[in-house]
């Protein structure tokens, strides 16, 4: 009867590559992107960090694996196939714009990342939104600028509404009267007072139509 086979260190810790990435994330999202390492993770999941190179081979290969589950779980995964091509990228960039709410540093730190690994949901999704746009009438010569504008409008965005949601000791209708009684302010004062919650979606859809419509007039009505 042939021996076992020998389990590795990693494998004997009952470690999977999903387990790693899962508390790498975990790890971003308490103490940012600049602090993940396999150190950080092996500590977190309990074990010695050789048992970690079992399954990730350095820190680039662990941020692109954790990129790659992110990008798949909170935008690609379940997305429509069939329909408008225009109105695949709005339900691309409406999820980029959630997923940067619910995790703006792991967002941020992965936008204009191009990984090591092939393939990757990161250029899935760029491919995705590019050749919808294209489908869409974008003229070829532009189409990078729209994707562009398109992805930083989610981006900012989602920053903005994370930003504003914060707990603060002064609320914000206190500290907006602050500003609009200041003479300084007057040009903005109209515009602040009408201005829809940053919060509210449709917000964000009326910007991401304009963005459209001035990058695209003949395709995006």
């Amino acid at each position: 009867m042939a021996e076992p086979a020998r389990r590795t260190r990693g494998e004997s810790a009952g470690l999977t590559r999903e387990a790693i990435v899962a508390a790498a994330e975990v790890v971003a999202e308490r103490s940012g992107v600049a602090k993940l390492s396999l150190r950080a993770v092996a500590a977190e999941l309990g074990v010695s960090a050789p048992a970690i190179y079992n399954h990730v081979r350095d820190r680039d290969e662990l941020l692109d694996a954790v990129a790659d589950a992110f990008v798949f779980r909170k935008v690609l995964r379940r997305l429509p196939r069939a329909g408008e091509p225009l109105e695949r990228v709005r339900v691309v960039a409406r999820r980029l714009r959630k997923a940067g709410i619910e995790h703006p540093g792991l967002l941020s730190a992965i936008v204009g990342y191009i990984p090591e690994q092939v393939p990757s949901a990161q250029m899935d999704c760029a491919q995705l939104i590019v050749s919808d746009l294209l489908e869409a009438g974008a003229a070829p010569d532009r189409v990078i600028l729209i994707y562009r504008a398109v992805v930083t409008l989610c981006i900012g965005d989602a920053i903005g509404v994370a930003n504003y949601a914060r707990p603060r000791a002064v609320s914000l209708d206190d500290r907006l009267e602050r500003h609009l009684n200041a003479d300084r302010y007057a040009v903005l004062h109209g515009y602040l007072r009408s201005a829809a919650q940053p919060e509210d979606p449709r917000t964000f859809d009326k910007q991401l139509d304009l963005v459209l419509h001035e990058l695209m007039p003949s395709a995006a009505g």
